[in-house]
């Protein structure tokens, strides 16, 4: 007895001394927010088609000279330059001081851009708020008023990165998103225009049937910022609109002409057709583009023109192909996940090109943006490469509940046509997204996505959703259906496939994402699951079933392996946060197995030997060493020391009569007790050791972490999952607190009836009724053998549950026997209490991350996944 109590005074006191240690550390990293510039990127100064920098429209960037600081705390301030990121969910303020010219102020339109922060911002000039940017990291421009500008002038920019569960896109809960912390992360620019400038241009186009010609309709918006509502009548004035398309290269239109435009209102439309004589096609081969330039003219001076470019060509689809300008043709991608924000050294311009070329040179025609807003400098180069663009919403596993909320439907439909409307200023070989893992063949799902899908038809583009598993159902306005898969049996693909191609036939299914993970590299043979032998067998196998099947095409997931927004059980647990998906690593070795037979089998070139190599077991030896040495360390106790026998015998199959002896104070061992305890520990924590090595690829236990909406949770068991001697210490520990945890709370309880029992009986009770976790030795020596067999899974879980509640049952025996209280009493209140812990918890989690509702998304998903 006088042991246990030692035992427990000396583990509260050193509680006491953790928590405060805790909250003291908390704290301190609330107080610091880490704030970093990254790479500058000048090489965006040379390219002013990407800027719209013409002779009539000046743009500069304003990229250094700025101050940051909390809104909370405006004296205490650092000077920096942008592009530059902070850590935390504290709003920071950006501040920069700028000086404009009188003739600027009074002459002129000045326009702020921006090409990326991250989330949500306010802009202010000069103390105005002018602009509230909702969220997304989508380039966007803002005009700046002329009746708030000074010579001397102070744009603020309040930027906070505070996602939620049920409005932000995307939302707190991401799986396998890419890494991007809040801040201004690409260039900041002001643009200087004329008074009277366009402020968008789009068009559409339509060819004859031998494409000899091209119709072209232009949509061109029109600002007059000098336009005085009092006198609107006095103000109409007649414009001329000249529009070039210009050959790339070429210094000759191809096709122009001067239309009329009367300018009677401060917004105005003009839409302009003309025809396009022999056009030069847009394809992957020949990635022809033309400038499209448009000039405004005012008493016969050119005062502003914008220059775009844009590619002609024709996406349709006849009865089984996939056609591109009339010839059969086959998506071939990859999904194409950057982290600016972790670039130290070079620049994104740069880091984007090179990637950009070398997934050309590989042989792909098509990047998917998964789960990010791109830079929209790549969508530049993808046209100039000769590569359709797929961006989307970075919407993923969204629950129906919040799918349905009109509230939410609006601001995703609303959000998608800014997307857009400002992509398709960088280029025109775009496909458009909806999102991704969308539960398949939901009504709700469905209705949402029709409605989105609207949003994107009007623009004149193809639209996609990706799925988790495989839509057999039209949605009105989706051209393309998206399957994503997580390393699936082949066969298993093939046979759901079928059904998705006889409900919406095959041009209209394509793999949005295959994703096999590469978590054991070479292993010198693709026997080794997991390993990159055995991913490059999995994606040439896929590749050739896509081209079996002839659907409309497939995306690897990934090319490159990409750092993670926080630790993934699936992705791998890794200090630096990268996720094992490339089929390069960052070392980018082009001599690497899976690069040669991705880029044979995209080029049609001569088969890759893969070598099969010798299957190697996933069945750490320490396991069996943890639970030998548990199991001998009991056996040795029983056999020489009688007494101790006698007790486990008592304790196990009489337990009503040995708590009635701790009840009773009769002789017991508190060093047997103590030894037991550490045993029990150990059992416990090999066991759950064992089970979440074993489930550290599931998706599904992956999601309902995330589901709770604390990444460091994920992080956490990511860890422990993934590094077992680590994990093994951890929990031996946490099963020992445990075992004090319980009774103390046992103890607190007592306090509500009369009866008076020691807290060293309690403990002894808790830890006697927990005797069943030793049988469990034997069993865990073979347990990480039977799962990974897959037979036994569902039995060994249903037996383990069982004997949970064995455990919990005798916990209860033990409480009802010391405290000489009813039986009913003590199941009545105790499992009250149980279920109010847990329905607290999960309401708690429910009201703010909407936990509930991602849990039973998980689920469903789970269950339309193919396996």
């Amino acid at each position: 007895m006088p042991f246990i109590g030692k035992i427990y005074g000396i583990m509260t006191k050193h509680i006491k001394y953790f928590i405060v240690l805790s909250a003291l550390l908390q704290n301190l990293l609330l107080a610091q927010i880490k704030v970093t510039s990254l790479p500058q990127n000048t090489n965006g100064i040379f390219d002013p088609l990407f800027f719209d920098k013409n002779e009539y429209r000046n743009v500069e960037l304003l990229n250094s000279g700025w101050q940051v600081y909390r809104e909370s705390d405006t004296e205490k301030k650092m000077t920096l330059s942008v592009p530059a990121i902070f850590e935390g969910e504290e709003s920071l303020v950006f501040e920069k001081k700028i000086k404009f010219t009188e003739q600027q102020i009074q002459n002129a339109q000045l326009i702020l851009g921006f090409l990326g922060l991250n989330y949500s911002a306010e802009i202010s000039i000069n103390g105005y708020n002018i602009y509230k940017h909702s969220g997304g990291s989508y380039p966007f421009e803002v005009p700046l008023p002329k009746d708030i500008l000074k010579e001397n002038s102070t744009i603020t920019v309040k930027v906070g990165y505070k996602l939620n569960s049920e409005n932000s896109i995307p939302s707190t809960q991401r799986f396998l998103f890419s890494s991007l912390s809040g801040g201004i992360f690409r260039d900041v620019y002001i643009k200087t225009v004329s008074p009277l400038y366009i402020n968008s241009n789009s068009c559409t186009y339509s060819f004859d049937q031998s494409f000899t010609k091209a119709n072209v309709n232009f949509k061109i918006g029109i600002d007059n910022s000098a336009f005085q509502k009092a006198s609107q009548a006095s103000q109409s004035k007649e414009i001329i609109i000249r529009v070039n398309i210009i050959p790339n290269g070429s210094a000759t239109a191809q096709a122009k002409g001067d239309f009329v435009q009367t300018i009677s209102s401060e917004d105005s439309e003009a839409n302009i057709r003309l025809e396009l004589i022999n056009p030069q096609l847009w394809s992957p081969q020949t990635p022809n583009f033309y400038l499209c330039e448009i000039s405004l003219i005012d008493n016969g001076q050119i005062i502003d023109k914008t220059v775009k470019q844009i590619s002609f060509y024709q996406i349709e689809k006849d009865e089984n192909n996939l056609l591109l300008n009339g010839t059969p043709f086959v998506l071939q991608g990859t999904t194409y996940l950057l982290d600016e924000s972790s670039l130290r050294k070079m620049n994104s311009y740069d880091k984007i090109k090179d990637d950009l070329t070398l997934i050309k040179n590989t042989g792909f025609n098509s990047v998917r943006f998964s789960k990010s807003y791109p830079n929209p400098y790549a969508i530049k180069l993808c046209q100039e490469l000769g590569m359709f663009a797929l961006i989307e919403l970075p919407l993923n596993s969204v629950p129906e509940d919040i799918l349905e909320q009109n509230d939410f439907q609006l601001h995703a439909a609303q959000l998608l046509k800014s997307v857009v409307s400002n992509y398709s200023e960088y280029g025109n070989t775009i496909i458009i997204g909806a999102g991704s893992s969308f539960l398949p063949n939901s009504e709700i799902t469905q209705n949402f996505l029709s409605r989105l899908g609207g949003s994107i038809k009007g623009k004149g583009f193809y639209s996609y959703a990706s799925f988790f598993g495989v839509q057999t159902t039209a949605i009105n306005d989706i051209d393309f259906y998206g399957v994503e898969l997580y390393s699936p049996l082949i066969a298993n693909v093939k046979e759901d496939f079928q059904k998705g191609i006889d409900a919406l036939g095959k041009n209209s299914i394509f793999v949005s994402e295959v994703t096999y993970p590469n978590y054991k590299g070479n292993q010198s043979g693709y026997l080794t699951k997991f390993s990159s032998d055995a991913q490059a067998k999995y994606f040439g196998e896929l590749i050739d079933l896509t081209r079996e099947l002839k659907i409309s095409g497939f995306f690897i997931n990934s090319l490159f392996d990409y750092k993670g927004e926080y630790a993934s059980l699936y992705g791998s647990y890794s200090e630096n946060g990268y996720y094992k998906f490339g089929i390069l690593d960052y070392a980018r070795n082009l001599n690497s197995i899976g690069y040669k037979v991705i880029a044979a089998k995209l080029g049609n070139d001569a088969k890759v030997t893969i070598p099969i190599g010798t299957r190697k077991d996933d069945n750490p030896i320490i396991f069996i060493f943890l639970a030998l040495f548990l199991f001998i360390v009991m056996a040795v106790l029983i056999n020489t020391k009688k007494k101790f026998r006698e007790d486990c015998t008592r304790a196990l199959l009489r337990p009503y009569n040995f708590f009635a002896d701790v009840r009773d104070h009769r002789i017991m061992s508190g060093v047997h007790t103590a030894i037991l305890l550490l045993i029990q520990a150990g059992s416990a924590s090999l066991l759950f050791t064992i089970l979440l090595y074993y489930y550290r690829t599931n998706i599904l236990l992956e999601k309902f972490v995330i589901a709770i909406g604390h990444h460091s949770l994920l992080k956490l068991v990511s860890y422990l999952a993934w590094n077992l001697q680590s994990s093994f210490v951890f929990l031996f520990i946490v099963f020992i607190l445990k075992f004090v945890l319980i009774a103390t709370v046992i103890k607190v309880a007592s306090f509500f009836i009369k009866t008076r029992v020691e807290f060293t009986s309690i403990l002894y009770t808790v830890v006697w009724s927990f005797l069943p976790l030793i049988l469990l030795l034997p069993v865990e020596l073979v347990l990480f053998k039977l799962l990974s067999t897959g037979a036994y899974e569902t039995a060994i879980l249903i037996f383990l549950a069982l004997y949970i509640l064995w455990i919990l049952q005798r916990i209860f025996k033990g409480i009802y026997v010391v405290f000489d209280v009813r039986p009913l009493m003590v199941y009545l209140y105790s499992l009250a209490v149980i279920v109010l812990i847990v329905g607290g918890v999960l309401l708690k989690y429910q009201i703010s991350s909407s936990t509930y509702y991602y849990i039973v998304n998980s689920i469903k998903q789970y269950n339309s996944m193919i396996f």
